[in-house]
């Protein structure tokens, strides 16, 4: 067994994979034999946490310390959960999950090798992620123990493992529909380099919303209502309707059974249920069209849709995007595993620079625009000092900042996380970083003059984490747009 590891923190499943001495890509199976873990934690009254299956089961006996869909979280700032009397945080549950994932591959490893414990990884993130929840996850890889490698974008951790040992060039869209979140990118392998252009996406549309769909149907035919269950049965139903979903891919109905006043017994069609369901549809093609157009490419430069993440396995999605792209070819590709597969052969390649047969990741792609509140022709605004689609690693300098006003001896910085496309906006106070609040001065401590300048620099690397290089009048600071480290590091 090698060191070779990626994972798939994922929001209703997670994976873990990693590369042989032969360079084949393996998947760890569970203790209960199982290739994917349930990302649910719980934590019962003596002190004991509990990952997986027997957690999920969890959500029905004891849903108020239980803990589902974590990953959805990771963007919402000050964020807890609270189980046994005591608050963690989405990175503190992150960890956990990876904790149990690392623990069991550690077993496999001794067991059957003899080998030391796993320290180098690669963790997947949504591609449409911003700095945030992807310095937060690093985070939770290092609160499990780990050093982790790289972050890589799932979207294109999936293609990686699916162009291994394909020679043909060609432009892609891989179509990630996974349990929590959706993400859509467009990728060209040429030469045997896999690069992105373009990535749109949501991390708060996933399978679970097709899955309350159904929850919300059943429910309605017996004239009842959501918030009229209590934690148990919301989430008994929950895990009810994730059965019917996935029932419903190969059968043309389902029986929907649950306890609310009694034993309820719901039938639900599979025309039912997409009907129910359009309007999420919808919105993954909007995501679609847009992400299209950012890499200026037009239905019929598309030879290949890979369909990714296990709510891709419902008909209708293959459906529709059979409708929208009707000369290229559809696959359904190892939707559970791929991502965790592409992650492990980056962590291979991040260690000796090939895998025997895989392809090399060219370029990614970051899908945040990242600016700093500043004056243009003497009102505020927001100058994006990286834009939406710029590449994923990128260092930038500016030269064009000057002090506001005469006597200046410090600038206060505000830094801004949008989806804006273009170089200037208008101020929106939803869109600055709430963690960098505080500590975010660069002083000088001496009067200089209006229109003194202010030079700038910005880069972000491959795992997509931003910093910003301020200095004037002598004064230096680093800003890393980092919820863990609260601002400025003094330089």
């Amino acid at each position: 067994m090698a060191e070779f590891y990626g994972i798939d923190l994922g929001t209703t499943y997670s994976c873990i994979a990693y590369i042989d001495s032969d360079d084949i890509v393996q998947v760890v199976s569970n203790p209960k034999g199982d290739l994917t873990t349930p990302s649910v934690v719980s934590l019962d009254d003596k002190g004991k946490w509990t990952v997986g299956k027997a957690a999920k089961s969890r959500l029905g006996s004891d849903p108020d310390n239980t803990v589902a869909f974590i990953k959805r979280e990771m963007s919402t700032p000050g964020y807890t959960v609270t189980l046994q009397g005591k608050s963690y945080t989405p990175v503190d549950i992150s960890a956990k999950i990876l904790e149990h994932l690392v623990e069991f591959a550690n077993k496999k490893r001794k067991d059957e090798d003899g080998l030391p414990p796993i320290k180098d990884v690669v963790i997947t993130v949504p591609a449409y992620f911003g700095s945030m929840e992807r310095e937060r996850t690093k985070e939770a890889g290092i609160k499990a123990g780990l050093n982790v490698l790289q972050l890589i974008n799932e979207p294109t951790a999936a293609a990686l493992s699916y162009g291994r040992k394909q020679n043909n060039d060609k432009k892609l869209m891989v179509y990630d529909l996974g349990g929590g979140t959706f993400d859509v990118t467009i990728m060209e392998f040429k030469s045997g380099v896999a690069n992105t252009l373009a990535s749109r996406g949501d991390h708060h549309l996933g399978g679970a919303d097709w899955d309350r769909a159904i929850v919300d149907y059943a429910l309605e035919q017996i004239g009842s209502k959501w918030d009229n269950l209590d934690k148990s049965n919301q989430g008994m139903m929950m895990i009810s309707a994730e059965e019917a979903k996935k029932t419903l891919t190969d059968e043309d109905e389902y029986v929907l059974t649950f306890n609310h006043k009694g034993l309820q017994n719901v039938t639900i069609s599979r025309s039912e249920f997409e009907k129910r369901t359009e309007t999420l549809m919808e919105k993954t093609k909007m995501l679609v069209e847009e992400a299209m157009e950012m890499a200026g490419l037009k239905p019929h430069d598309i030879d290949e849709v890979l369909l990714v993440g296990g709510s891709s396995r419902m008909p209708m999605v293959e459906n529709m995007v059979g409708k929208l792209y009707p000369n290229s070819e559809v696959k359904l590709v190892d939707p559970d595993r791929a991502v965790a597969k592409g992650a492990a052969m980056t962590a291979a390649q991040n260690d000796k620079g090939y895998v025997e047969g895989g392809l090399i990741l060219g370029m990614d792609k970051g899908s945040r625009a990242y600016g700093i509140q500043a004056l243009n022709d003497g009102n505020l605004c927001v100058y994006n000092l990286i834009l939406l689609n710029d590449d994923m690693v990128v260092t930038k300098k500016f030269d064009q900042f000057n002090t506001a006003y005469d006597n200046q001896t410090q600038i206060n910085m505000h830094f801004y996380e949008s989806e804006c496309e273009d170089e200037v906006m208008d101020i929106d106070p939803s869109c600055e970083i709430p963690e960098l609040h505080d500590n975010q001065v660069i002083s000088w401590g001496r009067p200089v003059p209006k229109h003194t300048p202010v030079s700038i620099s910005v880069e972000r690397d491959k795992s997509g984490l931003v910093r910003v290089f301020v200095e004037c009048s002598g004064a230096k600071g680093e800003f890393v747009l980092d919820p863990t480290r609260r601002g400025m590091i003094k330089r």
